[in-house]
């Protein structure tokens, strides 16, 4: 597997635009790659909202695990749960807080066909992610370099 790898010279936001814009599930693909940072795979499995909100209606800046362990989250990632639920529970922008009327026990990231991932069904989608992503840029420097060296010989 291919997990956590990025390719060589490329910007995470430019792998972020890419995932959203990519395909019908870009917004949760979006979500799950930047959050892939700093949880582990059976922690994002199993998150549901509760866990991440505040009474407020912000995003918590620590995440307890299952077991304990304890995630700091930075501002990125924050920024990244918060326009996620957003867009996936269609709320004005940061109105998160209306979350409450609701039951925020549901699953962070669902799928096509369950509540939630599996934690082994969820690292084969990051491995395919990966490889998806490997291939766009990979690609894409491939064709710049061609372009790079037409240039140089005329």
């Amino acid at each position: 597997m291919m997990l956590n790898k990025m390719p060589p010279n490329t910007p995470l936001n430019s792998i972020l635009a890419y995932l959203e814009n990519h395909r019908r599930w870009g917004s949760r693909n979006r979500a799950l790659f930047a959050v892939r940072q700093q949880l582990r795979i059976k922690d994002i499995a199993n998150l549901k909202v509760i866990d991440l909100l505040n009474r407020d209606g912000s995003i918590r800046h620590i995440y307890v695990g299952g077991d304990g362990v304890h995630f700091v989250l930075d501002a990125e990632v924050r920024g990244e749960f918060e326009r996620y639920l957003i867009e996936r529970f269609e709320l004005p922008k940061n109105a998160l807080c209306r979350l409450f009327g609701i039951d925020i026990r549901v699953p962070v990231f669902p799928t096509q066909k369950r509540q939630q991932f599996s934690p082994n069904t969820l690292a084969q989608h990051f491995s395919a992610l990966d490889k998806d992503i490997s291939q766009h840029f990979m690609h894409k420097s491939k064709r710049a370099t061609k372009e790079r060296r037409s240039l140089k010989a005329m």
